[in-house]
């Protein structure tokens, strides 16, 4: 168990607090690039900051502080007009980063040097993986990390997002609990889709950890057994690569990769980029990656107010949410399946300490030359660049289409994966 003290500096995220420090030097997803550019004004709360989100007619995207120096007035009622966003209330205008670029009755009445002290706090943007990050910390900025998984094209790729009312940092603990799958996402569904035969899930029978440049390789064994309940992820070990736990909060299992954004101390944005892979059959890409479908996904269900439970992220929401807003760690009994958790807890507390010395953390990029498609130990990676054949395609679908959670006969890693999105995932598999 940890000390109050502790489970704070873990957990506390705003200004000037030993954890909302060490995130700020790092760059965070916040929306996908085609529903900024759908929306063009969008508010956005990060790190207990309220920001404003736009998309200036130029392709830019700008990143404000969300009230207006004039009166205070919300930003994020305004609209983009050519490269700035204007305030509803006077027309006040500023551009992305922040810089008043109008102000209407003052230069009507002479006095236009008056918008050089009427700036916002501005912040750096920019896009990849179908998604606009940007960047809260002291400058110079390091580099928006290039991962290799940004840039793979023989698979369909959707971004999923809810908000959940916890603490980011029990949600991110997941990364380095292999042995949840196992309950959570094999005998619980089983459950759920049968409650009255009783199977279970292979069992694990170790799980071990090694730390790379970028966060936390994954290795797990499991034994035999298992039959009529969903696969897990085979055993591997961390020499071979496996599931990664990433700086600052990301999951990353090839297939797919989430962020847990955190909003504030007690709300967090979950941020799923899911990528499907195609037969071998079809050669990519078939996505412009920088126009990536999005959709919300649900949290609760409407008919009963409880989470829903079926499908994989939806079943983590329960257990995060369920642990309470902030989880109460100085009352955890934590045994052997929780090792990555005390290692994870103990390298936080130390990057804390370099960033308040001075340093950069772990994971960042400054070496442009490297920053380009950055490869990643992640456990059969073949399969992910090159497709699988036909034939395996098919049976691994037939098998998602046997669970009562597929959507129109599709299967989905959430609830409410919508129509459209079906449908442009059903013409990528045709080629």
């Amino acid at each position: 168990m940890l000390s109050q003290e502790k489970n704070e500096r873990l957990t506390r995220v705003g200004r000037g607090t030993p954890m909302g420090e060490l995130l700020r030097r790092y760059w965070h997803p916040v929306a996908p690039v085609l529903e900024i550019r759908d929306r063009r004004v969008m508010p956005v709360r990060l790190l207990g900051q309220d920001l404003v989100l736009f998309a200036a007619q130029d392709g830019r995207f700008g990143l404000i502080a969300r009230q207006c120096p004039h009166r205070g007035a919300d930003l994020s009622y305004g609209w983009v007009d050519g490269s700035l966003l204007r305030c509803p209330y006077h027309g006040w205008a500023f551009d992305v980063r922040g810089r008043c670029g109008g102000q209407p009755f003052e230069e009507v009445a002479g006095h236009a040097g008056f918008r050089d002290r009427a700036t916002v706090d501005g912040y750096p943007t920019a896009s990849l993986g179908g998604l606009v990050w940007v960047y809260l910390g002291p400058e110079p900025a390091p580099l928006l990390p290039d991962f290799e998984p940004f840039s793979w094209t023989q698979g369909f790729v959707e971004i999923s997002i809810t908000e959940l009312p916890c603490n980011w940092f029990q949600c991110h603990e997941n990364g380095v609990d292999p042995v949840h799958f196992e309950w959570l996402h094999g005998n619980w569904t089983a459950v759920q889709q049968d409650p009255q035969t009783i199977r279970r899930a292979a069992e694990h029978i170790s799980v071990e950890f090694d730390e790379f440049e970028f966060g936390f390789v994954c290795g797990r064994q499991i034994g035999p057994g298992g039959a009529g309940v969903r696969p897990l992820n085979a055993s591997n070990t961390v020499a071979e690569g496996g599931m990664l736990c990433m700086w600052p909060y990301t999951l990353m299992t090839g297939a797919t990769v989430e962020w847990r954004v955190p909003i504030d101390d007690c709300s967090t944005l979950n941020i799923t980029r899911q990528y499907s892979t195609l037969p071998d059959d079809i050669r990519g890409p078939v996505q412009d990656l920088e126009a990536v479908p999005y959709w919300h996904g649900p949290l609760t269900d409407p008919s009963t107010g409880r989470i829903l439970t079926g499908n994989t992220l939806n079943q983590d929401f329960a257990a995060w949410v369920g642990q309470g807003v902030v989880a109460d760690r100085t009352r955890e009994h934590l045994g052997r399946t929780d090792s990555g958790l005390t290692r994870l807890r103990h390298r936080f507390l130390q990057e804390m300490g370099r960033v308040a010395d001075g340093a950069d953390p772990a994971g960042t990029v400054r070496d442009q030359a490297r920053n380009q498609r950055i490869a990643l130990p992640i456990y059969r990676k073949s399969r992910y660049t090159g497709g699988i054949t036909r034939e395996a395609y098919e049976g691994l679908l037939a098998w998602h289409r046997s669970s009562p959670f597929a959507v129109d006969g599709y299967p989905a890693i959430q609830a409410g994966r919508p129509a459209h999105v079906i449908g442009q995932y059903e013409m990528a598999t045709r080629g």
